[in-house]
């Protein structure tokens, strides 16, 4: 239930409110999580007037505020093949229009197409207290309620070479079964990430000649005990598909080639 409702206007008064003991406040993007809460009473912070609703390019790098809504992505010209891909599909387009950045990077779980490609674009997370910015890859390897800080401000990443997205769904507008992130920087370095299932995606890194090999290898692996959901028949098979077709240059695997 919320009791308090407050839009500062520059980042100070957000972050006092933020750091007040009671009532319970968070930051509140888009809203589309908040307003189905209705357990403790929370005081919520609207971000909207902070300036952190910009995407700007520096040389090589991208910088996101955490205010971007997801639509803003899928629309933004020149924007990372895989990333406006994943944006799109991560929610219907009424969602999309007030979806956040910082929202999906708090909320996002191995299904979120697109904190999977924010996995696969090695992000780094900017926090409102000013610490080194922590790259999302280790912050998601912890507890995510553990943060450097009370507000996210923003994302950047080095654009790829290459990126792309496939997935594979019953319609073209549910939510994806499986999803396949991936991303090559001129460095060869390549990250793939696949999702579908668990806690959150499943990142993969490297540049070996078997890397389709090790990733099937490890998506047949995936347990609880590795954090994650197992992945079913189905979805193991779909991986393979999705994997085999998203890296240019692999060919097509003969099925002796699968594990």
């Amino acid at each position: 239930m919320i009791i308090e409702y407050h839009r500062p206007e520059n980042l100070e008064q957000a972050k006092r409110l933020l750091n007040r003991k009671s009532p319970i406040t968070v930051p509140m993007g888009g809203g589309t999580v908040i307003s189905r809460y209705n357990e403790k009473p929370l005081a919520v912070v609207d971000l909207q007037a902070l300036g952190l609703n910009k995407i700007t390019f520096d040389s090589d790098r991208c910088h996101m505020g955490s205010m971007v809504r997801l639509q803003d992505i899928v629309e933004y010209p020149g924007m990372s093949t895989g990333l406006a891909k994943a944006a799109r599909r991560e929610t219907n387009i009424n969602l999309r229009r007030v979806a956040t950045v910082g929202g999906a990077l708090m909320t996002g779980d191995g299904k979120s197409p697109f904190l999977g490609c924010l996995l696969a674009l090695d992000v780094r997370v900017f926090w409102e207290s000013g610490t080194k910015p922590v790259s999302l890859n280790d912050w998601m390897s912890s507890d995510r309620l553990k943060s450097p800080g009370k507000l996210i401000t923003g994302i950047d990443f080095s654009v790829p070479h290459e990126s792309d997205y496939e997935d594979i769904a019953r319609s073209p507008e549910d939510k994806p079964i499986v999803f396949v992130n991936y991303a090559k920087w001129k460095t060869g370095d390549i990250r793939i990430v696949y999702g579908g299932s668990g806690t959150r995606p499943i990142l993969h890194t490297g540049g070996s000649p078997n890397i389709v090999k090790e990733i099937f290898n490890r998506v047949t692996r995936s347990s609880t005990t590795d954090g994650f959901s197992t992945y079913t028949d189905y979805q193991q098979s779909a991986l393979k598909i999705l994997i085999d077709r998203i890296i240019p240059g692999n060919g097509n695997m003969n099925e002796k080639d699968i594990p």
